[in-house]
């Protein structure tokens, strides 16, 4: 799942970008919001949102006193793969600079559906909703008053350590597309499951090809880049994953997560608010 904590920080990359067009490039608008269908007061989450209904709990297995290996965990995602439809979770994520000895931290929610809808929603600090209706990407800034557009596209191309990691249906394909290595197992818990750390780096290609993770990450790009996944032996869902890059390294840890939820079309529409700047992502051209 750790595909979530690279997208999380794009989310964070994409509003700054598009932040730093000279002024006379935002569009003014003034639209009104669209009429929606107003959900019960007991489903509705802090800013608006409609919380979903009760979802099933994560694929569980029995405890394994066998050989973990990078085959078996694969098989697990391919299940996971073939069952999932949605996917709703709580996270907390802190992103760390060596070079500035600065740490960012933010908590907030997601909620994804088959295929390429999702939103994001920050809580703290500072609020932010992302939402991609599977053509084009909103960034909603309230504190800036400002609204990006993309086309989802285009938001994968900004992102360049995005490439090849937004398939959140396809983590088995994931690790086929890296270098993948069993980091550590540790000894059995209580009731004999036992917790992985899964190492990615991306396979190398020669400079200038395209790389088999999308085309962003080739030669000595991809060098300094090792994704680790953690992961218990009850439910083979990474939980939590820590994102290297160079100096900067990020940690993701999800909770509270809920397997195929039912969640509504209307989460994953966007109307910009009355009187919002929308400011388009790449700028057009002049």
């Amino acid at each position: 799942m750790t595909p979530l904590s690279l997208l999380l920080a794009a989310a964070l990359a994409l509003p700054a970008a598009a932040a730093n067009k000279p002024a006379p490039q935002a569009k003014k608008t003034a639209t009104a919001p669209a009429a929606k269908t107003s959900p019960s007061p007991k489903d509705v989450r802090p800013g608006g949102s409609a919380e979903p209904a009760a979802a099933s709990p994560l694929p569980l297995y029995p405890p394994t006193t066998g050989e973990i290996t990078v085959d078996a965990v694969v098989a697990r995602f391919e299940r996971f793969d073939r069952d999932m439809r949605a996917l709703s979770a709580g996270f907390r994520q802190s992103v760390h600079s060596a070079d500035t000895g600065q740490t960012q931290s933010l908590e907030g929610r997601f909620d994804y559906r088959k295929k390429d809808l999702m939103r994001i929603e920050h809580i703290r600090p500072d609020k932010q909703t992302l939402v991609c209706d599977g053509a084009k990407v909103w960034v909603w800034r309230p504190a800036d008053g400002q609204v990006i557009r993309s086309r989802l596209a285009d938001w994968k191309l900004s992102q360049p350590l995005a490439q090849g990691l937004l398939d959140f249906g396809n983590y088995a394909d994931l690790l086929k597309r890296y270098e993948v290595s069993i980091g550590t197992v540790s000894s059995a818990d209580p009731e004999g499951h036992r917790t992985i750390a899964l190492r990615l780096k991306p396979k190398p290609a020669p400079a200038g090809k395209a790389s088999p993770q999308g085309g962003a990450l080739s030669g000595s790009e991809g060098s300094d880049f090792i994704l680790t996944l953690r992961l218990s032996t009850r439910d083979y869902f990474p939980a939590e994953s820590e994102l290297r890059v160079g100096a900067v390294s990020a940690r993701t840890v999800f909770e509270g997560i809920r397997f195929n939820p039912d969640l509504p079309e209307s989460l994953f529409t966007f109307t910009p608010p009355l009187g919002a700047d929308i400011l388009d992502f790449p700028a057009p051209a002049r």
